[in-house]
């Protein structure tokens, strides 16, 4: 059995490294729609001081894992600093925003090594409903973010510590139309906030997080067909000054 002592020293410890790593870990990711069949996963990750310092090996060895788990869904990243990542993904369509974002998120099925895992553990997923109005795609989405078990694992996996506030996880979405939060009165709430054409929610650490979001993006496909059939009914007006039967 350990000594008092001992446990009195090693529960100030733990208090300690509580206390410091509180929030030093920053991240964002920004969901971006240009139209119907572009967009990009955009993600910015900074590791505080006080992150890096309690383990350094560990998370150079995160970072590692994130540039090559980009890097194989044909994203690109850039190292802002030793401690600051920006990561890039673009997606052609929202089957292929699903697929590479839940890949992104949920490497566990990836037959990653163990330097690989997660230095802070979270689990995400989003589906996609699309429904196709000729000149305007509706989009609704549901994001699923698990911080219940938000913690910090050692190289060989084991749990080494687990605060509750941690990771400051911002999630956001850019649309060329707007978007409308869907059951906002849900529990839990994430802080939801628009700043401009963004719409962006700060997740609750400690609790499954649910997100519903209702938004429009532009078909080019239907709205250049519109065009066209605009402009020839124009050529045929302006050519005989009437509509044609």
């Amino acid at each position: 059995m350990m000594p008092v002592k001992s446990l009195i020293r090693l529960l100030s410890l733990c208090c300690v490294c509580a206390l410091c790593l509180v929030g030093c870990v920053d991240y964002d990711v920004e969901i971006a729609f240009d139209h119907q069949h572009h967009g990009e996963i955009h993600q910015h990750l900074r590791l505080g001081d006080e992150f890096t310092n309690f383990n350094q090996q560990e998370a150079k060895h995160w970072l590692r894992s994130l540039e090559k788990r980009a890097k194989d869904l044909h994203g690109a990243t850039q190292r802002v600093s030793s401690q600051e990542l920006d990561v890039r993904i673009p997606f052609n369509n929202g089957a292929d925003l699903v697929s590479k974002f839940n890949d992104f998120f949920n490497p566990e099925g990836q037959n990653l090594q163990a330097t690989d895992l997660d230095l802070v553990q979270l689990k995400s997923a989003i589906a996609l409903e699309q429904k196709n109005w000729l000149l305007f795609e509706r989009n609704r989405a549901t994001l699923d973010v698990d911080l219940r078990a938000l913690g910090v694992l050692s190289q060989r996996g084991s749990l080494m510590l687990s605060p509750g506030s941690l990771l400051d996880l911002d999630i956001g979405l850019k649309t060329p139309l707007g978007a409308r939060v869907v059951n906002r009165d849900a529990a839990p709430s994430p802080v939801t906030r628009n700043e401009g054409d963004r719409l962006i929610w700060t997740l609750q650490p400690g609790q499954l997080n649910h997100l519903e979001v209702a938004f429009w993006v532009p078909s080019w496909v239907g709205l250049g067909t519109a065009g066209i059939i605009g402009l020839l009914f124009l050529g045929y007006y302006l050519k005989y000054r009437r509509l044609p039967v």
